[in-house]
């Protein structure tokens, strides 16, 4: 999301780098601009209007730091501003103390991603706490044994009753479940609406009332546009929002209004999910969301992917190896497998740094095929050529092509990356500078490590 959003307002920064010296008039002709950007986003005019204010505010009344370029005062500027319009310090759910029971409510329109939505957080906290997920939505039954299906898949709990019409009553049975087996955190699916209607709303109201509820979270698709101000503010004033979570924000529409929801709703946007799957909800964090806005992207999350994608010892040993000219086909297939894993090519340059924001899809697409054939290829190979400890003549090319249904183009393209990659790393000094490029990027040994 906000891939249109990024590209203007980098367009606008690129042309103020390098300056140590900013004009007034330049500052004022740069946020005209990007309130401009901000407005086709679909960001709302007086947030907009009041990000120029503050941000020109910033920009001209802040006092001149000697040891820093105009330009990077201005970007700092800027990011302040965005970081204050859509941010907020609450992060996660508000949950009790792990000796007690949290109750966290889920609600919103049909088709907004509850469901999907309430999985993902028993997902995320099932490494601390004993989960529990409640279905609700006696309206329609195959949305509770989808809720079922979900807490299987993940190892949590779930409690469902297809045959009870009161949904305040199958809450109160839950939590003597939940009990029961010990659960901490309870996550509440409720029933949406195709549109906000007093039945909706007198249904949350009797479930609220019925037992204590330590976090509301409004579910809300982010693609919706303007139209997420009035969703939001029918449910604050009808039964209060302790939090938002943001569904579809993977999606390429403008998803300007997701920023000004602070601003109009006073809400605070507490998750975002970002794809399809279990795993796929963040944490929202302005100061990395208006990074990412402004093209700086997203060093804390890539880190954090890779962790999850390859094993500290692993990526030590590869490093290892790679310094020492050691690196293998193993290796290079161990790599492949991480950048899936982190979500492939397309959301891991979404995290880099001053990446361009034109670059073609289509090239991009083709880079994903070609890396599915190298995995094929590799697959394909003996142990010992895997190893690379000699060169692969025609005929175990050929061998490998009819295994993996690839050709022998294909094969020789593997071997001339693979190749590249290992002559770029292959010796201290070459490791030496790659690791000042990457400290340019903010990054350290650790990460380049994790990275690897």
């Amino acid at each position: 999301m906000f891939d249109t959003l990024t590209g203007s307002v980098s367009s606008v920064l690129s042309k103020i780098r390098g300056k140590k010296v900013i004009t007034e008039k330049e500052v004022t002709d740069s946020l005209l601009l990007i309130k401009e950007a901000l407005l086709k986003a679909d960001v709302s005019y007086d947030v907009a209007q009041v990000f120029i204010e503050e941000a020109k505010k910033y920009a001209l009344g802040q006092e001149r730091i000697e040891t820093v370029n105009a330009d990077e005062q201005f970007i700092a500027s800027v990011h302040k501003t965005l970081v204050n319009l859509i941010g907020s310090e609450d992060k996660g759910l508000k949950l009790e103390p792990i000796e007690k029971t949290s109750v966290v409510l889920l609600f919103g329109l049909q088709g907004s991603g509850k469901t999907t939505s309430a999985a993902k957080l028993a997902r995320y906290y099932k490494s601390k706490r004993r989960v529990m997920l409640v279905g609700l939505d006696v309206h329609r039954p195959a949305a509770m044994e989808q809720l079922r299906v979900l807490a299987d898949s993940i190892g949590v709990h779930s409690y469902i009753d297809t045959k009870e019409k009161k949904a305040y009553k199958i809450l109160k049975k839950a939590l003597v479940s939940a009990k029961k087996e010990m659960c901490n955190l309870v996550i509440v699916d409720t029933a949406g609406r195709l549109e906000i209607d007093d039945e909706m709303m007198l249904e949350l109201r009797r479930i609220q009332n019925t037992v204590k509820v330590h976090d509301k979270i409004l579910v809300v698709d982010s693609t919706i546009g303007q139209s997420l101000f009035d969703v939001a503010s029918s449910f604050k004033n009808a039964i209060g929002i302790d939090g938002v979570l943001l569904t579809k924000f993977d999606s390429d529409v403008k998803g300007g209004a997701a920023l000004s929801l602070k601003y109009a709703t006073g809400s605070d946007v507490r998750f975002i999910g970002t794809g399809e799957h279990t795993e796929d909800l963040d944490e929202f964090d302005a100061e990395r969301f208006a990074s990412r806005i402004l093209g700086m992207g997203d060093i804390v999350k890539l880190v954090a992917k890779a962790q999850e994608a390859i094993s500290q010892k692993e990526a030590e040993e590869m490093l290892q190896k790679v310094i020492e000219n050691n690196f293998d086909f193993n290796d290079f297939l161990l790599q492949i497998d991480a950048s899936n894993k982190m979500g492939g090519i397309t959301k891991i340059m979404d995290m880099m740094p001053n990446m361009p924001s034109n670059i073609d899809k289509s090239l991009i697409d083709k880079q994903e095929r070609q890396i599915k054939q190298f995995k094929a290829i590799i697959q394909s190979m003996t142990k010992k050529e895997r190893l690379s400890l000699f060169p692969l003549n025609n005929s175990r090319k050929m061998r490998i092509a009819n295994g993996s249904g690839t050709n022998m183009y294909e094969i020789n393209q593997l071997i001339k990356q693979f190749d590249m990659v290992k002559n770029m790393l292959g010796s201290k000094n070459k490791m030496a500078n790659l690791m000042k490029n990457m400290e340019g990027m903010g990054l350290s040994m650790d990460d380049l490590n994790k990275l690897m």
